[in-house]
């Protein structure tokens, strides 16, 4: 009897450990908890973002002991793609950084969790600075999709990086409209000392940049009432030609029609070329890689009306897979992401401007002060998005760029280019607009900064 009694002591025993072993598998702290595994991708690594992602997961775990956060990249190049196809198979990952213009694929698929819900309740919305809560989450997500899909990680602006040690030598002024800047590109430019004055896109996304110039023209339209692409107008025509002509004239190097994102910031920054056009995530390479005496960050140029005319907006965001099946945890990290020192820092730490109303006072200066005077000036008007149509991702991740180098290329002419991609741009818009007659057509607006 003593030995039955205590072979059942020592089962008893070693089913007690067994279970308390079983309860801490993953569990780093040793609490009898089991941890809820969440995915998520970054869209648009470097070192920089892998390093301050890394810190903020490593944070939000030691703050969320039940959660765990595996996070994953993936090239920017192939970002599109592959969460298309992750997204049509639901295998899309929980959390995902989100690009704007993606919504008009993603959504109507089907992909993305609505998160308007959570969103209004979110302690930290009224902090949200008056371009974020009334441009980025209404006017372009809740009034287009009917919900908010995305809560953006930081402001993303265009301005003018330029060398002003090279506008000193020339004697010119920095320019402020675009009929300086187009003056300011033909003079700063001397082949002989491998000197150019535009840091030409060429390549993808380089369609953008022209049709930047074009809205200048436009009023910041870029349909009319009636859906038809602005790019089909007389004047969209010769404003495509003039500034197709910064490459075709020989104002930026002849390799600059496959530049992309990486190569025209590469162009500026080692004193190839010496006016770049883009955004605040360019400062930190500059400062890096520049003397600070020799270069600097100027508004958007304004048009003949007097007015600058933006395409401001959230750099990326923050999105969850519809297919998710830890929504809660998900939004928890969103949330975590997407408090007001967590945002200040991932703003500070990549160069961009954060999203709510208590910016860093020391953000706001050097560099950066450009574009804090583009998005503040009176004069300043968001440019209407070229639509909400599924299409659109086929049109900018393959199709207008094709078509305009083709142009580059002479291969076809400038009238063709414009019409073929007007063409694109109306049929598809009009589908939409009868397909969805409640969702109005995308018009210029005057944001209310505070």
């Amino acid at each position: 009897m003593y030995k039955k009694a205590s072979l059942g002591v020592l089962v008893s025993l070693m089913l007690v450990t067994s279970a308390c072993s079983s309860s801490n598998k993953g569990n780093d702290q040793g609490t009898n908890v089991e941890k809820e595994e969440i995915s998520f991708v970054d869209v648009s690594p470097s070192p920089d973002r892998t390093k301050y992602f890394n810190e903020i997961i490593a944070a939000f775990e030691q703050a969320n002991p039940t959660i765990k956060v595996k996070m994953e990249t993936v090239p920017w190049d192939q970002a599109f793609k592959k969460l298309a196809m992750q997204g049509a198979s639901k295998t899309m990952p929980d959390v995902v950084n989100m690009y704007p213009a993606w919504l008009n694929t993603f959504v109507p698929a089907g992909y993305l969790e609505p998160l308007s819900t959570k969103y209004d309740a979110w302690p930290n919305k009224e902090k949200l600075t008056s371009f974020v809560s009334g441009i980025t989450m209404e006017e372009q997500q809740r009034k287009v999709y009917k919900d908010i899909y995305y809560m953006p990680d930081a402001l993303m602006s265009s301005a003018l990086f330029v060398r002003k040690d090279w506008f000193k030598e020339a004697n010119l002024p920095l320019p402020k409209t675009w009929d300086e800047l187009f003056t300011a590109s033909e003079k700063l430019t001397d082949p002989s000392k491998n000197r150019y004055g535009w840091a030409y896109r060429g390549s993808r996304a380089g369609f953008d940049q022209i049709f930047a110039y074009i809205t200048a023209v436009t009023g910041g339209e870029s349909y009319e009432k009636d859906g038809t692409s602005v790019l089909l107008r007389p004047e969209a025509l010769q404003a495509f030609v003039r500034f197709t002509d910064i490459y075709k004239k020989g104002m930026a190097p002849k390799d600059s029609i496959n530049w992309g994102y990486q190569e025209m910031v590469q162009g500026f920054t080692s004193g190839v070329t010496g006016i770049l056009n883009q955004t605040t995530e360019v400062i930190a390479t500059a400062k890096a890689s520049m003397a600070d005496d020799s270069w600097t960050v100027i508004p958007y140029p304004k048009g003949a009306d007097g007015k600058r005319y933006i395409g401001a907006s959230a750099t990326w965001g923050y999105s969850v897979s519809a297919d998710s099946k830890h929504k809660d945890a998900s939004w928890k990290f969103i949330e975590f992401l997407s408090t007001p020192e967590n945002n200040l820092k991932y703003s500070n730490a990549l160069t961009m401007i954060p999203i709510f109303k208590n910016d860093d006072k020391e953000s706001a200066q050097g560099p950066m002060q450009g574009f804090i005077d583009t998005l503040d000036d009176p004069d300043s008007y968001l440019v209407a998005d070229l639509g909400n149509f599924p299409e659109l991702g086929e049109f900018r991740e393959s199709f207008m760029d094709a078509e305009v180098q083709k142009y580059l290329l002479n291969k076809q002419s400038a009238e063709q280019t414009l019409k073929i991609l007007g063409d694109f741009l109306t049929k598809a818009q009009q589908k939409y607009m009868k397909e969805n007659p409640d969702v109005p057509v995308p018009h210029v607006i005057k944001p209310q900064m505070k």
